[in-house]
């Protein structure tokens, strides 16, 4: 299968609401179009999470697996990549009206074309055989089948909705967050998708988003709670910034293209992993997710470091520069009242890290904080009198501590008192009650000792040791 390089291109396509409170919708369209690629094969879509639905789906719909909408899409996918967003961002122009799949007569298919992936022949062709699948397979009989689960998924998707602080997208954007359209797709899995509606701006301006289910309850209907869906509420956010970054992005695209183009190559394997193909995703990427990392700031959850160091590991290693480089911004305000007035400094920015990419390659390399020193020495005798492990660090460290058993089991763990940190926070202190001719282990696991900056030990470390007879 060849790589697919996603273009964000979005859609729009129901009534807008009055109120500013965010509502979520299953559509019809959604569920038609991830079913389809899912018979496909198409591994995007290919997911088990919602395991009830997705078992009803492969029995009701195993005899349509060689229909010739299906070999139609496998014919695309492999020859024009069409995959990913370029699947769900084409909810927009179709209608389904009289039971039928129709052109939505505010389809303009000189936008869809935008999308390389697309051509006009390809996609009416495609909605035609998209009708035929609709009638043979009565589609319509097996959403109507799920609608207590699907009003049951956007009840659930709405009071999760309630966390969020639409006004902060008003003072931080100038523009407020009017009733987008979200979508809760549940054959999406993982995958995420938003932003503006270029093709469609006189009628509904707002943009929307799509969020997948990827967790369910005992009953087989999605979960959406922050302490199960770790990151959740990130994804949403970072979805919602693309209505707003996407317009600020682009007319600003061709001053960093120089920049993208060289901090590309030193990025691309990382990028590449999370579906980030090219230069200019990178950038618009890069610069939605520093937005969303301002909303955090903002309204702080505690896992603003996290966020930080994932976004740094999935290929944007310049992040917690870009979030040093915002706190101008902040201070400024009087000055720059949204950050499209900003986005001048912040071309700047970038421009200065193609500049200096390979410092920040080492920088990043280098960020995973490592063991330099400990006492007592592994594989040591010591006396019995040592009232101190001591373990020192490379990385000032954060607070997280403790310690677990060592895979020698010949070793027991000694008795341990209070650790704690010097002041500078690069050694650890562990009191220690020793007995005589012992032999004594333990292991600091990586995950737990991580850098001020939240970033682990690349592996656990074991301690070592016995005392004298």
């Amino acid at each position: 299968m060849k790589t697919f390089i996603p273009l964000f291109f979005y859609f729009i396509s129901i009534p807008i609401l009055c109120s500013a409170q965010l509502k979520s919708y299953v559509d019809e369209r959604m569920e038609l179009t991830g079913i389809v690629w899912r018979l496909a094969e198409a591994e995007e879509y290919v997911n088990d999470e919602v395991m009830n639905y997705v078992a009803d789906i492969d029995d009701y719909f195993a005899p349509y697996k060689s229909h010739p909408l299906i070999r139609y899409v496998k014919e695309i996918r492999e020859r024009d990549l069409v995959a990913y967003n370029a699947v769900s961002g084409t909810i927009e122009f179709l209608e389904i009206k009289n039971g039928q799949i129709k052109l939505s007569p505010h389809a303009d298919l000189n936008c869809l074309t935008e999308d390389p992936r697309w051509t006009k022949e390809t996609f009416l062709t495609y909605i035609k055989l998209l009708n035929r699948f609709y009638k043979d397979s009565r589609f319509r009989a097996f959403f109507n089948k799920h609608k207590v689960l699907y009003a049951e998924t956007e009840k659930r998707f709405d009071n999760f909705l309630y966390n969020i602080h639409a006004e902060w997208f008003d003072n931080f954007f100038g523009q407020s967050l009017e009733a987008p359209l979200i979508y809760v797709s549940l054959t999406n899995g993982t995958s995420n998708y938003g932003g503006a509606a270029p093709c469609l701006d006189n009628i509904l301006p707002y943009g929307s988003i799509i969020i997948g289910c990827s967790i369910v309850d005992s009953k087989g209907i999605p979960i959406f709670d922050e302490e199960i869906n770790y990151g959740l509420l990130y994804t949403i956010i970072h979805e919602l910034c693309h209505i707003h970054t996407e317009p600020i992005i682009s007319q600003y695209q061709q001053d960093m293209k120089q920049a993208a183009d060289i901090i590309f190559p030193y990025v691309k394997e990382a990028l590449e992993k999370v579906a980030y193909g090219d230069a200019p995703t990178m950038i618009s990427e890069g610069l939605n997710n520093l937005c969303a990392n301002m909303y955090f700031r903002k309204y702080p959850t505690g896992m603003e470091s996290y966020d930080v160091l994932h976004n740094e590991q999935y290929g944007f290693i310049w992040m917690r520069r870009a979030v040093k480089f915002m706190d101008n911004f902040n201070a400024n305000r009087h000055v720059y009242s949204h950050i499209k007035d900003f986005m001048p400094q912040i071309v700047s920015f970038i421009n200065s890290c193609a500049d200096n990419i390979e410092q920040i390659v080492f920088e990043y390399n280098h960020s995973n904080p490592y063991v330099i020193n400990i006492f007592p020495g592994t594989n040591t005798t010591v006396s019995s009198d040592i009232k101190e492990v001591r373990v020192d660090f490379s990385h000032s460290m954060h607070n997280a501590r403790g310690t677990f058993p060592c895979k020698d089991t010949t070793a027991i763990h000694p008795n341990i008192g209070d650790e704690f940190w010097s002041e500078d926070k690069k050694t650890l202190i562990i009191p220690v009650k020793l007995e005589q001719g012992r032999k004594y282990g333990f292991t600091l696991p990586a995950y737990v000792f991580q850098s001020e900056e939240r970033f682990p030990m690349k592996k656990n470390v074991e301690i070592l040791f016995q005392t004298e007879e």
